[in-house]
């Protein structure tokens, strides 16, 4: 079995479990190494992330865990890079390059415009508050947290969510268009955007391992469209209520998007090879990754029950393989009991 796990979350940020819980997990799973990556700040949407102050907390913490478990594990500093994330890189080991944002092209604008306005302001309170205050599922929209938040960001109307006053009515943005065909076609632009985002990854962070690649399908398993537009559970709902998928993942569109989004991440990791650049994890004696881009097989959303197998998808690592792209396992665990999940059982993918 692999012997290192790079993807863990602790209480620093959304995961259930401190970090030297997680280290000594991972000393129990017998790995070589273990990698803590805290998800990084981001100043939009501040909920989920580890906040400025407790960031660096969180660096002083995996250092102290660093030097007390030498013995037993090589505990590496590592973060979870968001594509929209505003933080300092120069004290981790690696970082993981992800997307959980979707950004509007008028949420684009306003937050290149409050970059642009607080640019070498050290004191970076007044730019993260005016991040704060960009519009959910207008000018942006998470990727990950329901399956709802999706189909609101793709049926808002004229550049904002109808129904963003409240809550309440934001629910019923799901439920705006009722014919199948226009609401297909509506959440393919929205796999299109999103594989675009991830296919600028590498440009934007600067990442040595590309994070859960289609993230945009975590439920996709158990979750689709009423006849009416609503979007429902296949679990709780009868055969007759479901009539389509969120995404239509074989759609032409759909595959298109992601092989240029793989297409250029390779690119990128060329010209930085080209320019001297080499995986921060194979200076450390974690991985070979010679001159190709590294995705992580991400068995996360298995362990929490969303889906059945991991990310990325089977043809996507087989188009990844294809290219010479080299694949490790990951967790993505936000819990001590789930480091290594599923690496017995998805192996094979990464060979």
């Amino acid at each position: 079995m692999q012997k290192f796990d790079l993807h863990m979350h602790t209480t620093y940020c959304d995961g259930k479990d401190t970090a030297e819980a997680m280290v000594l997990s991972a000393i129990e799973n017998g790995l070589e190494f273990a990698g803590i990556s805290g998800h990084s700040f981001t100043p939009h949407d501040p909920s989920y992330c580890m906040s400025r102050k407790g960031t660096q907390q969180y660096i002083e913490e995996i250092r102290g865990l660093k030097k007390k478990y030498a013995g037993s594990i090589n505990l590496l500093l590592g973060t979870e890079l968001d594509r929209y994330s505003d933080t300092d890189l120069s004290p981790y080991d690696y970082y993981i390059g992800s997307v959980h944002y979707l950004f509007s092209e008028e949420g684009r604008k306003k937050r290149e415009e409050i970059l642009a306005r607080h640019a070498g302001r050290e004191d970076r309170s007044a730019s993260d508050a005016e991040m704060e205050a960009l519009i959910k599922f207008a000018d942006w929209c998470p990727v990950d947290d329901y399956a709802e938040d999706l189909c609101r960001f793709a049926f808002r109307k004229g550049g904002s969510c109808s129904g963003a006053g409240s809550d309440a009515e934001a629910a019923g943005a799901a439920a705006l268009i009722a014919d199948s065909g226009e609401r297909r076609e509506r959440m393919l632009d929205i796999a299109e955007l999103y594989f675009d985002t991830v296919g600028g990854v590498v440009a934007a962070t600067g990442c040595d391992i590309i994070g859960h690649f289609d993230l945009i399908t975590k439920f996709n398993e158990g979750w689709g469209f009423s006849p009416a537009g609503n979007v429902i559970s296949r679990t709780r709902c009868g055969a007759a209520e479901f009539v389509s998928d969120l995404f239509d993942t074989s759609d032409e569109r759909y595959s298109a998007a992601w092989k240029r989004a793989i297409d250029r991440i390779f690119d990128d990791c060329a010209e930085r090879y080209k320019k001297g650049y080499r995986n921060r994890l194979e200076k450390l004696g974690v991985l070979e990754a010679d001159d190709k881009p590294v995705f992580e097989i991400n068995t996360g959303a298995i362990s929490k029950g969303y889906r059945t197998v991991p990310y990325p998808a089977a043809d996507q690592i087989s188009y990844i393989k294809s290219k010479g792209g080299v694949l490790i396992l990951s967790s993505d665990s936000h819990a001590a009991g789930t480091i290594c999940y599923g690496f017995e059982e998805f192996a094979n993918l990464a060979d």
